[in-house]
């Protein structure tokens, strides 16, 4: 009499059973608040702690592995002497499921898996998890052509660290369908047509390459329906896969690509050092060789694979035009040179060159007083016009700023610094312009002030210097005002406003106009009784001829 299934196991309702076996069972159910299927594994044996650890193993890893690509673990319990895991169900078939129904899938189908079951992978090893037990059977495809990686149950630490210390083992039992380490009694260690060399020789001390290995078998069998070793492991198999003998797939197929050949050559290596290092390098070459196709019509192509019941036939995938790609990047490039061009046109690159015998260089090199801060506030340019006597054209492209002179020279071999005629005096020249030789007319504007200048270009270089207002100042006003910090009231009258001058501190009324100029550091004292003085230090640029002071004061305590 056949064993009645539970309407209730903790809080999950019971839909069905897909599993049995002597270790325990798999159900169909669903989760009570999130209203979705769910997977629940169940294990009863009691006097096998090995086993029970790997169960709890198996819930742990998968809590820590938050991947759209790997199955999501909702759930672990003990309910009187069963453990349970639950688990995301996915809707569809197993990849084992679909090669025995396709025997072999297409180039882009068998990538586009694969691409995303080393995407679950990249995700694990980065965890350090080495999964253990990579084949078609632990690859679930939903309907909608979802790909997840499940049944991290011998899955180990990168580091060594394995809950279960088994030792090595001549008779390793295989696994079938979803539950398999639960359904079939003993100590599961792996799959033997997918196990790399050192994990069939000692399955604890194996690092990520062991997965990688597993998944060029996987592809492998993708690719062209056949396993590249025999299944059983005898002594013969063993030494062919040592030796890394196998059928090449493009002979088996002729529309596999060699590239993917050639990447499945190195995931097959016997000895690790040898292989792909890490996933990511393996996935570098899937994803170029699918950025060459539509992803979204391979993956359409797959859910159709998973639905349909019978064998499938997916369409022929045409490789992406590169035309407009193509286009783009021409276009990309004229415009690049072209900026080049003109970029090295306005510098003068072409001029001083290639057009040296036709143009001189200009350099315009000015003094203005230390204080200057023309960089910022106040920018000096120049404009050039052609003296031809009556409508004065101005020449295009020369239209220049000055920047303050910072270069260095060389001198007997070592670095100095360039020096202007005075400390009081800022050094300031324009890039080079590139004239004609013939007669100019130079406009230079520097805030209010405007100055015209000719000069005469001829073959030779020329760097014309203007100094007229290397010692301006000008007169300066003062504006005074002061206000309570707090209430703002105005305190204006009752402040005294002091100036330093000479040493001397004499009231701002007091001093004679024509002492306050620019182009100097002025230092200013306001005072108020009940109120704290404030003192202020101020630098006053040459061109700066009106200064409004407003001190605010705070009431002493």
């Amino acid at each position: 009499m056949a064993e009645k299934i539970p309407e209730i196991i903790g809080k999950y309702k019971i839909m069905g059973l897909l599993a049995k076996g002597g270790m325990g069972a798999v159900y169909k159910a669903v989760h009570p608040s999130l209203k979705r299927l769910v997977i629940l594994k169940k294990l009863t044996i009691r006097n096998n702690a090995t086993v029970r650890e790997r169960f709890k193993r198996e819930a742990q890893i998968l809590l820590d592995m938050q991947s759209p690509y790997i199955v999501h673990l909702f759930d672990y319990f003990v309910e009187g002497q069963s453990h349970y895991i639950v688990e995301e169900f996915v809707d569809g078939l197993s990849l084992a499921q679909i090669l025995e129904k396709q025997v072999a899938l297409s180039p882009e189908i068998a990538l586009l898996i694969f691409q995303d079951a080393c995407l679950a992978l990249k995700f694990a090893h980065a965890h350090s998890i080495v999964h253990r037990d990579i084949k078609p059977g632990n690859i679930l495809i939903s309907k909608r052509a979802g790909v997840k990686l499940a049944d991290f149950g011998i899955a180990s630490s990168e580091s060594g660290d394995d809950l279960l210390k088994e030792k090595p083992s001549s008779k390793i039992q295989t696994s079938t369908q979803v539950d398999s380490s639960l359904t079939k009694h003993g100590v599961t260690l792996g799959t033997p047509a997918y196990m790399s060399p050192e994990q069939i020789t000692d399955s604890r001390n194996v690092d990520k390459r062991a997965d990688i290995y597993s998944m060029g078998v996987m592809l492998y069998e993708m690719l062209t329906g056949k396993k590249p070793f025999p299944s059983n492991i005898s002594e013969e198999t063993l030494q062919k896969i040592k030796k890394g003998k196998y059928v090449n797939p493009r002979k088996i197929d002729k529309s596999i690509p060699p590239e993917i050949c050639k990447m499945i050559k190195k995931m097959l290596k016997a000895n690790p050092a040898r292989r792909f290092q890490s996933i990511e390098s393996v996935l570098k070459i899937v994803k170029k060789y699918l950025s060459h196709y539509d992803t979204h019509s391979i993956r359409v192509a797959l859910a159709q694979t998973v639905i349909t019941k019978n064998q499938f036939s997916p369409p022929a995938f045409e490789r992406k035009s590169h035309r407009f790609r193509n286009a783009f990047f021409a276009c990309s490039a004229c415009v690049t040179v072209l900026f080049l061009f003109f970029w090295v046109w306005s510098k003068g690159y072409v001029h001083k060159t290639v057009l040296s015998h036709w143009y001189t260089q200009v350099v315009l090199n000015m003094e203005l007083p230390s204080t200057s801060s023309v960089d910022s506030d106040l920018p000096v340019r120049s404009f050039f016009f052609v003296d031809d006597g009556k409508d004065l054209p101005e020449v295009k492209n020369t239209r220049r700023v000055f920047a303050e002179k910072k270069e260095a020279l060389l001198k007997n071999g070592a670095k100095t610094t360039v020096k202007t005629s005075s400390s009081r005096v800022k050094n300031y020249e324009t890039y080079p312009i590139y004239l004609r030789p013939g007669k100019y007319r130079i406009k230079i504007a520097v805030g209010s002030y405007v100055m015209w200048n000719t000069v005469e270009v001829g073959k030779k270089n020329l760097n014309f210097k203007i100094s007229n207002l290397k010692n301006a100042k000008r007169l300066l006003t003062v504006h005074a005002l002061s206000y309570d910090i707090d209430s703002k009231k105005d305190i204006s009258q009752s402040s005294k406003f002091q100036v330093l001058y000479r040493g001397k501190w004499i009231l701002l009324q007091d001093l004679p106009e024509t002492e306050l100029k620019t182009g100097t550091v002025l230092k200013f004292l306001v005072s108020c009784d009940g109120y704290e003085d404030a003192f202020y230090s101020l630098i006053i640029d040459w061109y700066q001829d009106e200064l409004f002071l407003t001190a605010s004061l705070k009431r002493k305590l």
